[in-house]
């Protein structure tokens, strides 16, 4: 994916390209969801126009990567580094208890390592703060209770989609260190449930993220029910 000028090899592929590509892909894939209301042809042909966007912005990273240009070189996403980000709240004894919390297909801590790895990959493609994004995205969901018992006792069976980020972020706070950027990420992670708009980019992709993971969970345990 170069060209030559003046005998030299010039990438024309750089960051804001694929920054572009992927915001085109939500935009996208916004205007899916909106449109499958009204009409379901119209919303099946967005649908394919967005994968394929998205499949031809991973098309061309892999192509960079593989060509060992520098600049994605640096933004790929590797677990080794993902796991010094987060390693210290990975093996908190208070965070360790989320093991013994279901959720989902499996149980809560491996939900959140997921949906923190999902939004730190994206995010360091597309050059902003990962860091963030795999600390807030692997605290997104630091509550320690069974939610499914809290539902049963809820009548309008909402209250532990509203509560419970406010919660995961007092507990984020009582151990760790957080940002404003991991909190906004934290407390706007059930967005559009919770209606706050998200303030940054990072808090949109875990959000994103932490629909793309539970919709993977449930499709690989297709006869698991509940859901938050």
């Amino acid at each position: 994916m170069c060209i030559r000028v003046d005998g030299q090899k010039h990438s024309w592929l750089d960051r804001r390209t694929v920054r572009r590509l992927f915001y085109l892909v939500l935009i996208l894939l916004s205007v899916t969801v909106t449109s499958s209301l009204l009409l379901s042809h119209v919303s099946l042909m967005i649908s394919i126009s967005a994968l394929a966007a998205l499949l031809y912005g991973l098309h061309l990273f892999y192509i960079s990567v593989r060509a060992e240009h520098t600049t994605f070189t640096k933004l790929r996403p590797t677990r080794l580094e993902h796991h010094s980000l987060v390693g210290d709240i990975l093996y908190h004894e208070e965070f360790l208890k989320l093991q013994d919390y279901h959720h989902h297909s499996g149980h809560i801590y491996d939900h959140v390592q997921r949906v923190s790895f999902i939004a730190y990959a994206i995010s360091k493609l597309l050059s902003i703060d990962y860091h963030a994004a795999a600390r807030g995205g692997l605290l997104h969901d630091f509550f320690l209770y069974d939610w499914r018992e809290k539902k049963k006792a809820d009548a309008s069976r909402l209250t532990h989609g509203k509560e419970h980020p406010h919660i995961a972020l007092e507990n984020a706070r009582l151990h760790f260190e957080v940002s404003h950027r991991e909190a906004d990420i934290i407390v706007k992670h059930m967005f559009p449930k919770t209606r706050q708009l998200p303030k940054y980019s990072e808090s949109f992709i875990v959000s994103l993220s932490d629909k793309v993971a539970a919709i993977f969970e449930y499709l690989r345990h297709p006869f698991v029910t509940d859901s938050i």
